[in-house]
């Protein structure tokens, strides 16, 4: 996957592990710089990092810890698992690595994909023992890799479609442009989220 990286001009950053092109910009969205510092920092200093860490779990102390840490969240493609076993799979949408940490555990291999250098870092931070995941930063509809991919997600993504991208119909914008990264088969998993995604 890193070849093909590469091969697309993105370049990798040994501080954030994470890739990039030079000059990309970050999109404009976050849940707040506080508490994002604060979830940069209870990741960094955690040493099991799965999906079900208790570890993770006792750092639970409000909505936004609960939404990045808890392990409910994996629960929305816990029925695909045996689809996720040794595919390729690109996550649009990584935000701070909570369903990347579960694809990473399942998938053959995952390229993560977000559009700001501080989640997609946290999103690294929270698979860095992960050898098979690798985090982009880069906007969806700007990211160039030649490469396919078995599954391609879009989780708590679609509906905010309107806001990256300029197409008078955003959403049927995204779809094309993220069934033109499937290898012949693949498969397109979409969800719209609910309070931990577990309702779709």
């Amino acid at each position: 996957m890193r070849d093909s990286l590469i091969q697309a001009g993105y370049a990798f950053d040994p501080g954030t592990q994470t890739w990039r092109q030079p000059g990309q910009q970050d999109i404009a969205y976050n849940d707040g710089d506080a508490a994002e510092q604060q979830l940069a920092d209870l990741i960094a200093r955690s040493g099991d990092l799965s999906v079900l860490s208790a570890e993770l779990k006792a750092h639970i102390r409000d909505w936004h810890t609960l939404y990045h840490l808890s392990g409910q969240r994996a629960n929305i493609l816990r029925p695909l698992s045996a689809v996720l076993a040794g595919a390729e799979v690109l996550e649009i949408g990584a935000g701070c690595g909570a369903i990347t940490r579960y694809l990473g555990e399942t998938a053959g291999r995952v390229l993560a994909l977000d559009g700001t250098a501080r989640r997609a870092a946290i999103a690294r931070s929270r698979t860095r023992d992960l050898a098979n995941v690798e985090v982009v930063v880069d906007s969806f509809m700007a990211f160039r890799c030649e490469r396919r991919f078995d599954i391609v997600t879009l989780i708590g993504v679609l509906e905010y479609a309107h806001v990256f991208s300029d197409a008078p119909d955003a959403a049927a914008a995204t779809l094309r442009r993220a069934r033109s990264l499937l290898k012949p088969g693949g498969r397109l998993v979409i969800a719209i989220e609910n309070q931990l995604g577990l309702k779709y």
